[in-house]
């Protein structure tokens, strides 16, 4: 079972965003999902100013499961609401940017199932 750690790359907005694409992952998709541990980056006073955040994705992705965050995390970019989503499981990642959404969506949902499967 791999935990799945996405990184919403949202300038301005990074709170706002996390917390849009947390709830629309719990309801649409129905994956126990939550904020990641908040860590400073060396040096820093406070997390303000932060265009990055983190979520992570708990438990099994099923089939079904994962076509439903893949459409989540696609349409999220899509519309705006962040620069780009990067999805992490260990040293092997993906990166969801603002462009042709159904093949992007196509490519994620392959990439979680394969990963759901080595783990």
């Amino acid at each position: 079972m791999a935990d799945f750690r996405l990184f919403i790359d949202a300038p301005g907005q990074a709170d706002s965003a996390t917390n849009q694409l947390l709830q629309e992952l719990v309801r649409a998709a129905r994956v126990d999902a939550r904020p990641a541990p908040a860590e400073a980056p060396s040096g820093s006073k406070s997390g303000a100013g932060a265009t990055v955040a983190e979520l992570v994705l708990n438990g099994a992705l099923p089939a079904a499961v994962a076509a439903a965050v893949a459409s989540v995390v696609t349409s999220f970019v899509q519309r705006g609401s962040a620069r780009k989503v990067t999805i992490k499981d260990g040293e092997d990642e993906i990166t969801v940017e603002g462009v042709d959404a159904r093949s992007q969506k196509a490519v994620l949902e392959a990439w979680l199932r394969e990963h759901e499967s080595e783990g």
